[in-house]
């Protein structure tokens, strides 16, 4: 078998673990969707390396259910890579939808073709007619296209890397969300750790729709970091030794992405994982965490880093000047990572950190500074 564990790509649904409070709500507004048709927002913000996309992805993969048996529900993700205004926000919901439909209509004939029973899976029945189009715009285009499905539980928009948006298509996420359609809508969207304050600050009336649905994630605890570890194995003869588990968390701090580099460092096969294997194999997973982390603070000193991995501890993004010092982090080095971009100042005795943590536990390993 292949190494299962990949830092590099998203983790494939049936591997995903973790993240139980985040799925039950999602479960919980998807209810809602299809009994009561309300629709809704689901906001999942934090730094890199978290596992976000990994998170949306699971949340699509529910929703739309699996080949042999799939819901009727519309579901499409769209991870963003630019800055995009309000119209090219709608034209990329236009595309997916129409992208969606005609994948829906392909796997009934398939389904058909192979002999399946396809009782309770509805086709959406909506005919699209561009002889107009030119005369909307692509928000009417959207609104029309909506109108016309037929026997869709709910429409799922996924949108990655929601930061790129414009402040003009920010503020067309309420539209999406509250506009009275006769299916409803759920949107889910990810950003960065900073992306959330910017909806309350700057756009609170769009914030509105994330209410009760705003989720900081962060690193995994032991058992989430177990599951992890022990779903892609479930019909092989390798194993984890429990007190190697512990140890790659304790090494990862619980990062998904730190989890996955040691992961597929250790990994091989008919075999059982000791806490000597994750020890020995730090290096080598440092080796494949290096392109996406290694130049973010090359000039730092080692106790540069052990005064950042210190204010990570403090699992805040806004921290006094007086916190810091209370947890031995002096001012000369609270300056030094200033010029580092690690924090910002933002007002007398207040900072912001900018770097990721798992900046801090990546350099931590590669140095081998104490833990």
């Amino acid at each position: 078998m292949s190494n299962p564990y990949d830092p590099q790509t998203p983790a494939r649904p049936e591997y995903f673990g973790g993240r139980e409070l985040v799925l039950k709500v999602v479960k919980e507004r998807v209810e809602s969707a299809i009994i009561h048709k309300k629709s809704g927002g689901i906001l999942i913000y934090g730094h890199r390396g978290v596992g976000k996309t990994s998170l949306l992805k699971k949340i699509i993969d529910e929703a739309k259910g699996s080949e042999e048996s799939p819901t009727n529900a519309l579901t499409f993700y769209r991870r963003l890579a630019r800055t995009t205004n309000d119209q090219e926000l709608y034209n990329i919901l236009n595309e997916e939808l129409v992208a969606q439909i005609s994948n829906r209509k392909n796997l009934i004939e398939k389904l058909k073709n192979l002999g399946k029973k396809i009782e309770g899976i509805n086709l959406y029945g909506i005919e699209f007619s561009t002889t107009d189009h030119n005369e909307k715009s692509s928000y009417q285009i959207w609104k029309s296209s909506l109108s016309g499905l037929m026997d869709v539980d709910y429409v799922l928009i996924s949108i990655d890397d929601a930061d790129f948006l414009s402040i003009e298509a920010i503020g067309e996420l309420k539209s999406i969300v509250e506009d009275t359609n006769s299916v409803p809508v759920l949107l889910v969207i990810s950003g960065g750790i900073l992306f959330e304050a910017k909806l309350v600050d700057d756009y609170s009336p769009v914030a509105r729709i994330f209410s009760g649905a705003s989720f900081n994630i962060g690193t995994l605890d032991l058992k989430e970091t177990k599951e992890v570890l022990e779903k892609p194995l479930i019909h092989e003869s390798t194993k984890w030794q429990p007190e190697a588990i512990k140890k790659l968390h304790e090494l990862t701090a619980g990062y998904p992405y730190l989890i996955q580099c040691l992961a597929k460092a250790c990994y091989a096969e008919n075999t059982t994982i000791t806490i000597s294997d994750v020890k020995n194999h730090i290096k080598d997973a440092i080796n494949i965490g290096k392109s996406w982390l290694d130049h973010e603070i090359p000039t730092a000193s080692d106790q540069d880093v052990l005064s950042f991995v210190k204010i990570i501890k403090l699992e805040k993004n806004i921290i006094q000047n007086v916190e810091m010092g209370n947890i031995g982090v002096p001012p000369v080095y609270i300056g030094r990572l200033v010029k580092l971009g690690v924090l910002r100042k933002i007002s007398r005795g207040r900072y912001q950190l900018l770097k990721s943590p798992i900046i801090a536990t990546f350099e931590e390993l590669k140095r081998g500074l104490p833990q």
